[in-house]
């Protein structure tokens, strides 16, 4: 073989390998994009005014409350827990986001399991813990995570990522199917999900089945033990001044150009024969005309698209008042094939706010594949910069206990009465309940 020749191989061999390379490389950017927090997307919310920005469906994923169980190489637990802060849930969050798009994406068929097993995978080391305080199916949680797992189905409020025998497994309770499941990740290591957890560190939250003290609340009922200095809120009128209703108007679809006429309380907008009933106390009911409409057409005709459809219009509806309240799903009520009743609430600073008896911020018919009917209760909320004290936990759950709340979720909400100040306090579940 000449020299030449051999030059022109070791070439041929060099370009092969450049290529190789490159191709692995971009492999590794669109896999590491496909499961990495969006850009953006679960930056940590500013302290100051202004609502929370929700670039993405993803965002809305974020549950309410989140907790880890962190390894000591013995017995006892450790866990880091964080409810009622917007910016310690979405740094937790933001830690565990991408193992939970894996877990997601890689669990096997789902298997009943006992609760006794259910409480294991809550103390399990490492764990990590997730509350949406609302029933999110599981369809709906994969679309927003932009995961593709048909085998997963139900809904779940609470999920728990758990390590056994060097596998993670994904734990939850559908409270719809009154059962708890769990199914194994082929793909989530034991090692992975600690890395997750070991920076953090014990800072006392506990579950209050974990603890004699706490017997009379509900068993999952995430206690602290820390004291609390709630924000208060200034309720404002979201429509005062006319450039809030104007706004409102343009993301809903209804120029300012639409026929308009005054009721008994309540402005009257027609479009194409559709109407927009504006309440004074902020309610903004959508009728469609009589012979049907296709102002709200959804992408598709499946409960993720209905969520997600639903979502999108409410957010935009609150973005054009302004205000800190974030949305989260409450419930979604099949109520026949392709048909769906769909509640969305407010959250301040990680806190429920409850509006009316039925506590909804948000209601939503839909109905093969479009938007039927809503109902929006609009608010603006700003922070006053002042705080109220509530009491501390043991105290609130005996007062729960006088009234007759035995073994019930205790729960820190906001109770908006149609005053101008909102102010945290503590309820039993069952009184906020629909």
């Amino acid at each position: 073989m000449t020299k030449r020749r051999r030059k022109r191989i070791v070439e041929r061999i060099k370009s092969v390998l450049i290529l190789l390379l490159s191709c692995s490389a971009v492999y590794l950017v669109v896999l590491t994009q496909s499961i990495a927090v969006p850009s953006g997307l679960l930056s940590r919310p500013s302290g100051g005014g202004g609502i929370l920005s929700v670039a993405d469906p993803a965002e809305t994923a974020r549950p309410l409350r989140m907790a880890a169980v962190i390894p000591t190489g013995g017995s006892e637990i450790q866990r880091f827990g964080v409810q009622y802060s917007d910016v310690n849930t979405a740094d937790l969050f933001q830690q565990g986001y991408t193992i939970l798009v894996e877990a997601l994406s890689s669990a096997n068929q789902p298997e009943k399991v006992t609760e006794a097993e259910w409480r294991k995978a809550l103390t399990a080391a490492p764990g990590l813990y997730f509350d949406w305080q609302g029933e999110v199916p599981l369809a709906v949680l994969d679309g927003w995570l932009s995961v593709d797992n048909p085998l997963l189905t139900g809904s779940v409020r609470r999920m728990v990522l758990a390590a056994r025998d060097g596998r993670v497994f994904l734990c939850y309770f559908d409270e719809k199917a009154e059962g708890y499941y769990a199914c194994g990740s082929d793909v989530v290591s034991a090692s992975r999900l600690e890395e997750v957890v070991e920076t953090l560190r014990d800072n006392g939250a506990r579950f209050a089945f974990e603890m004699e003290e706490y017997s009379g609340l509900e068993p999952y009922t995430l206690v602290m033990g820390q004291p609390l200095s709630p924000s208060i809120y200034a309720s404002v009128d979201p429509m005062g001044g006319g450039q809030g209703l104007s706004n409102l108007q343009e993301v809903l679809g209804f120029p300012e150009s639409s026929a308009s006429f005054s009721g008994a309380g309540e402005q009257v907008i027609r479009s194409r024969n559709d109407t927009l009933r504006i309440g004074a106390d902020g309610t903004v009911t959508y009728e469609p005309a009589a012979e049907g409409s296709d102002r709200y057409r959804l992408s598709g005709g499946g409960i993720y698209e209905a969520v997600e459809g639903c979502r999108d219009l409410a957010q935009q509806a609150v973005g054009a008042v302004g205000g800190e309240e974030r949305l989260f799903l409450m419930s979604v009520q099949e109520t026949a094939e392709g048909c769906w009743e769909i509640q969305f609430g407010y959250s301040l600073d990680g806190v429920q706010v409850r509006l009316g008896e039925d506590g909804w911020a948000a209601r939503f018919t839909v109905e093969q594949g479009q938007i039927a009917g809503f109902q929006l209760r609009m608010r603006c909320y700003t922070d006053t910069g002042t705080t109220t004290v509530v009491l501390p936990e043991r105290q609130a759950m005996a007062a729960m206990e006088v009234k007759g709340h035995e073994n019930e979720e205790l729960l820190l909400v906001y109770l908006d009465t149609g005053s101008e100040m909102v102010t945290a306090s503590w309820a039993a579940a069952s009184d906020l309940s629909v």
